[in-house]
């Protein structure tokens, strides 16, 4: 499992290393020309900033897939496993929003932008104003710069204010007014595509009780009795099945499976290799968590 990991993402790590805008005919080449429409002095390349985010956001969910490859391997580490795999989800979430082929640039501008707003006020809710005001009012005066570049583009703005810090801005632009997805409706969405979207509101619950130690997680654990360390003589390892994890970690690459799917359709990518290397993984996974009882 750690291998067939590893193997999925490389070879999305090639595909990306080789994407781009100049691709004639494609949807990343053709929004790419449009630059000037958007680019002022307040954001100078609006449209390749986008992109250049969706690209991130996939790198994060091949980067928790490596890492969840290094605990499967490891010696005694499980919970770890199901920690990465909530981030992986998520950020293949927010690539699968972001590149959607339905929409045109006026949204997916308004799209990213509105992440890059919700990523500032995260960094101002982070900073304190009165020990770090010079780095606080920097950050103010780039959410500023965000909120003016709407407004020169013909975008709204709503804001709705938070208890339990800075206000929540988002761009709006005719009847396109949803607020950016929370991480559990980018799970949700991401999966939805190869099932529904209980399947991302289950992963995303469930994953979220190991990063945050809920009781209810250690329910998942089974003893694993013939494992004994004698330093501890008197404590239970806890042990998943190999069919459960395999259904855990089919879940999330599935995810950034979609993701890289709308990816190829934005910037031009040849799948054949992706199809021939990731589907016969997909398929040895599969029949192993026929058995599981998860979902």
């Amino acid at each position: 499992m750690a291998n067939d990991l590893r193997v999925v993402a490389n070879l999305l790590n090639d595909y990306l290393r080789e994407s781009d805008v100049d691709v004639p005919g494609t949807k990343a080449a053709d929004e790419y020309l449009r630059q000037s429409e958007f680019a002022d002095d307040q954001l100078v390349d609006p449209v390749l900033h986008v992109t250049v985010r969706a690209q991130h956001s996939l790198t994060a969910a091949i980067d928790h897939l490596l890492g969840a490859a290094a605990c499967i391997e490891a010696e005694n580490v499980v919970f770890s496993v199901l920690t990465l795999l909530r981030p992986a989800v998520t950020a293949a979430g927010t690539t699968y929003y972001l590149m959607d082929p339905a929409i045109d640039v006026r949204e997916r501008l308004r799209r990213g932008w509105n992440l890059e707003l919700d990523s500032v006020r995260e960094q101002l809710n982070s900073l304190d104003k009165e020990s770090m005001p010079e780095a606080w009012e920097q950050t103010a005066i780039t959410r500023n710069r965000y909120l003016v570049w709407g407004r020169h583009h013909g975008y709204g703005q709503e804001k709705r204010n938070d208890r339990f810090g800075q206000p929540k801005y988002w761009l709006t632009d005719g009847d396109n007014r949803r607020p950016p997805l929370t991480d559990m409706k980018l799970a949700e969405e991401v999966l939805a595509a190869v099932g529904d979207g209980q399947m991302g509101r289950t992963v995303y619950r469930f994953t979220s009780s190991f990063i945050h130690t809920q009781a209810h997680a250690f329910t998942f654990f089974l003893p694993s009795e013939i494992q004994f360390d004698p330093e501890t003589p008197n404590v239970a390892p806890l042990g998943v099945t190999v069919e459960d994890l395999t259904t855990w970690i089919m879940v999330a690459t599935l995810a950034v499976h979609t993701a890289a799917a709308r990816c190829s359709h934005y910037f031009g990518w040849n799948m054949t290799d992706w199809v021939r290397v990731v589907h016969p993984i997909m398929s040895g996974w599969a029949s192993v968590m026929r058995s599981a009882s998860v979902f």
